[in-house]
């Protein structure tokens, strides 16, 4: 059974520690995942982009989702990503996630082929994984990146999955940047978690009945992606929305991973948090020191906007959120 929060579900696209061998510390990712579930978010994405997941083995990958669960770490608050440029490597890890009751398997196609993939390349693509993984509990999460896969899915692509594998096909993350096509596939989907990717696109989104997000921001301020996925329009969301793209614009300085890595590392005291996996790389220490300085000053000034929900009815006894 899936795990199902109070309000919309905030999934933390989780960053993973790296040890001096350039393997998953899993020590460190279960301390920083129960900090983020104790910082208000609903869940954690073990290995997708922003946790650098395609780099690591697949032994590595299945032990540290087996180190998260024996931590105590609930499965059904965690989903897995199991892209893989290989094949088998998709299907085995999936089958162990679904064999541990995980949230969800997170999967979007191979990114070295980029071009001339029809619909009915991507429809045989995910066919050929539901059939092949074999294992009728699987809950597939559908994943439209078209920025790293190089190919859109499309509303026609995710009817005739859902048609063909109702239940299997439980959901989709939509990190392509349209927010007319997110509006689509929330409005032709009913049945299926919607998730974005693309965190100012919420406010908009969640009055039609967004699942939530899968996002790699509730790393770095878990309580400002609580705030900002529970307001509840556009209009309720607009002094966070132009808070947020005043960080973007501090984290932007430099690529998002060593951005949020760095801001981990100061967060949780830790430097091993700095390592990053090749060909990634950390700024200059200075410029690094700076843009950790820019960030926790917009912190101060974002701090006023994070409420509690009672704050509505009420403003007494009312407890700000810690924004990192």
């Amino acid at each position: 059974m899936s795990f199902l929060p109070s309000s919309r579900y905030l999934s933390t696209a989780i960053a993973t520690p790296v040890t001096p061998a350039l393997r998953p510390d899993s020590e460190r990712l279960i301390a920083f995942a129960r900090h983020l579930l104790g910082e208000g978010v609903d869940g954690i994405t073990v290995f997708g982009t922003t946790g650098e997941g395609p780099e690591f083995s697949v032994r590595d990958r299945m032990a540290t989702l087996d180190a998260l669960v024996s931590a105590g770490i609930a499965p059904e608050r965690i989903t897995v990503s199991v892209s893989a440029l290989a094949f088998e490597d998709a299907l085995t890890l999936a089958r162990h996630a679904t064999g541990h009751g995980v949230h969800g398997c997170l999967l979007m196609t191979p990114c070295m082929f980029r071009g001339g993939i029809s619909d009915d390349g991507v429809f045989e693509f995910y066919r050929q994984f539901i059939e092949r993984t074999g294992r009728d509990d699987l809950r597939l999460l559908l994943y439209n990146f078209p920025d790293i896969s190089g190919v859109t899915i499309s509303l026609r692509v995710v009817r005739r999955l859902t048609e063909k594998y109702p239940g299997i096909v439980a959901g989709l993350k939509d990190s392509g940047g349209d927010a007319d096509l997110t509006r689509q596939y929330i409005l032709s989907f009913a049945e299926m978690e919607i998730y974005t990717g693309n965190e100012v696109d919420l406010p908009g989104l969640n009055p039609i009945g967004i699942a939530g997000t899968i996002c790699g921001l509730a790393n770095i301020m878990p309580g400002f992606m609580r705030a900002l996925v529970d307001t509840r329009n556009s209009y309720d969301g607009r002094p966070m929305i132009e808070s947020l793209r005043n960080a973007d614009a501090i984290l932007s300085r430099f690529a998002f991973i060593p951005s949020a890595k760095a801001i981990i590392a100061d967060t949780m005291n830790d430097p091993n948090w700095l390592r990053v996996m090749p060909p990634m790389s950390q700024p200059p220490a200075v410029q690094r020191s700076q843009m950790l300085s820019a960030y926790r000053a917009w912190q101060q000034s974002a701090s006023g906007l994070v409420r509690t929900s009672d704050d509505e009815a009420s403003t007494s006894n009312v407890t700000p959120i810690r924004i990192a």
